[in-house]
C-alpha cells in the first residue's frame, strides 16, 4: 500500500492543501515553520487506522489542537497507488469538502487489512504495510 495523494483541510499550519506523493520517494524541504511537518504530522493521522486494523496494534488520531484556529473541521484525505481512498475528519465538513465519489471508508478499508492479516497466517507471500511514525514533538531533554 503505497500513497498517491494527500488532501489536508485546516490541520495545524495548513489550511488547505492537495498533494501528489510519487510512490517511491517523496522529499519535504523549505524554510523552518512553512508546513513540512504539519504534512508528516497529517499523513501520520490520515494513515491512523491502518494500523488499528492489525491485531493488537494502535494507531493516532487527531488532538483538540490540530485543528486550525477558526476552523469548524479537520480533515485528511489519503489515495493509495492502487485506488483505495479514505477520508479521516472530526467536525462538521461542509458539503463543498466532502470527498464522497470515490471513499470507501474504513469499513473496506478494514476488510483490505483483514484480508493482508489472514494471508500472513496462512504464510502467503505478501507485501506487508509499514506505518513508522516519529513526531518532532517526540524529543525529551534531560535538565
Amino acid at each position: 500500500m503505497r500513497l498517491r495523494s494527500v488532501e489536508i483541510d485546516n490541520y495545524r499550519a495548513v489550511k488547505h492543501l492537495k498533494l501528489s506523493l510519487d510512490p517511491r520517494l517523496t522529499v519535504f524541504h523549505g524554510d523552518n515553520a512553512q508546513g513540512k511537518t504539519s504534512v508528516l504530522n497529517a499523513i501520520a493521522v490520515g494513515l491512523g487506522p491502518v494500523p488499528t486494523l492489525l491485531p493488537e496494534v494502535s494507531g493516532i488520531g487527531f488532538l483538540d489542537t490540530d485543528r486550525r484556529r477558526s476552523a469548524r473541521y479537520v480533515r485528511v484525505v489519503l489515495e493509495t497507488t492502487d485506488g483505495t481512498v479514505w477520508e479521516r475528519q472530526k467536525g462538521p465538513v461542509p458539503s463543498n469538502r466532502a470527498h464522497q465519489p470515490k471513499s470507501i471508508g474504513v469499513r473496506s478499508l478494514r476488510e483490505k487489512m483483514e484480508g493482508i492479516v489472514s494471508a500472513d497466517e496462512q504464510g502467503e507471500e505478501i507485501d506487508l504495510p509499514i506505518v513508522a511514525f516519529y513526531g518532532a514533538d517526540r524529543a525529551a531533554f534531560s535538565v
